[in-house]
């Protein structure tokens, strides 16, 4: 971001960023979970998922999408495909990450072993077919199962608008896998960031709009009358797409801004993802302090089922302290070699302050992902 643009950014008030929420009403589908896929295909991400904001269980489509265009090669050819549908009415899915890792800190001696499992389960249940939907996301491991998502959501006839409410991520920017991102911790939106409340969305076209009101509390007790107010608008073409996003929370002792925009493009085998977050938090500790992150991505499919992710990003933890940046360099082997399954090896390299060693790490490890 060039330093005009961040000067512009960091003053937007509260009354322009509501402004713009408002605005992205009368506007666009969210790059969610894995959003390079949606940029590779051209396709919205509802195209593939139960949830209109994406992410979470796969629908009918997006079922049939993993076994048989993502996948190198089906095992059981001659069968039917499984989407995870029980009947007509009921569906489940679930997705199992288990990873090795290693980590080496300057000056210390290396760490090897395997990460606490992540495992989540979902269940759709349609009352009203194509219209009405009751939807859980549970966590499942580590530890005790705990609720992600639980929400039930209605279609207008011609399904160009939908309302949600319960609990639920909120609609904000590209929500790739990886929470550890800079642009995951700048925003605060995660996936340990569910919270309860309404949403809203438009589908026109090549248009998708949502927003949300909700607590604000993160799945914790509300003490108090402010709330968290979610957008994000996008315009998806089948060979780029380009979105916004904006929320604005007040927790009663401190305000907190967030603007975020992203883009993605195709050249042909090549899946571009870019994003810049910026926030702002009022009365803190420290008084108001501005942090950003960018995310430059690549994922190149060099042959069915295998791709090649390579993501650069960079993040100020706080604009009034110098040389306090921090960068990273990762890359990602992924492949699909049949249908359920997703193998991933990766390396990473942190760049941080030379005093912070755990900042300038570095990570390797091999994942199994499981899912249906």
């Amino acid at each position: 971001m060039r330093p005009g643009s961040l000067c512009t950014a960091r003053r937007i008030g509260l009354a322009g960023v509501v402004m713009a929420l408002l605005l992205a009403m009368l506007a666009p589908a969210a790059l969610r979970a894995e959003p390079y896929l949606a940029v590779r295909t051209g396709a919205k991400c509802m195209a593939c998922h139960v949830n209109p904001s994406g992410g979470g269980k796969r629908n009918e489509f997006g079922g049939a999408y993993a076994q048989t265009a993502l996948a190198k090669e089906r095992l059981d050819p001659t069968s039917a495909l499984w989407s995870g549908q029980l009947n007509e009415r009921f569906a489940l899915g679930a997705d199992l990450r288990a990873t090795f890792q290693s980590v080496k800190v300057p000056g210390a001696k290396e760490t090897l072993g395997f990460n606490p499992t992540r495992a989540q389960v979902y269940l759709e249940v349609q009352p009203i077919a194509k219209r009405l939907t009751f939807y859980l996301d549970e966590r499942v491991a580590p530890g005790a199962a705990t609720n992600r998502e639980a929400w039930a959501l209605l279609w207008l006839v011609d399904r160009s608008a939908y309302v949600k409410a319960g609990r639920m991520f909120v609609p904000f920017g590209l929500r790739i896998e990886d929470d550890s991102a800079f642009t995951r911790q700048v925003s605060g939106e995660n996936f340990s960031a569910s919270d309860d409340g309404i949403e809203g969305g438009l589908e026109l076209g090549p248009w998708s709009a949502s927003v949300s009101v909700t607590n604000g509390a993160r799945g914790g007790a509300e003490t108090n009358r402010g709330k968290l107010v979610s957008a994000l608008a996008s315009y998806v073409q089948p060979d780029w797409r380009f979105g916004l996003s904006g929320s604005a929370n007040s927790n009663g002792t401190a305000d907190r801004r967030v603007l975020a925009a992203f883009g993605g493009l195709r050249t042909g085998i090549v899946s571009w993802l870019a994003s810049v977050v910026s926030a702002i938090e009022d009365e803190t500790p420290f008084g108001r302090q501005r942090h950003w992150a960018t995310l430059f991505e690549g994922n190149v499919e060099f042959a069915k089922g295998h791709n090649l992710k390579l993501t650069y990003e960079n993040q100020d933890p706080d604009t009034h302290v110098p040389n306090d940046r921090r960068a990273r360099y990762s890359a990602v082997w992924e492949v699909v070699p049949f249908q359920f399954t997703q193998l991933r090896l990766g390396a990473r390299k942190n760049d941080g302050i030379p005093q912070n060693k755990p900042q300038n790490a570095t990570e390797a490890f091999a994942q199994w992902h499981a899912f249906f």
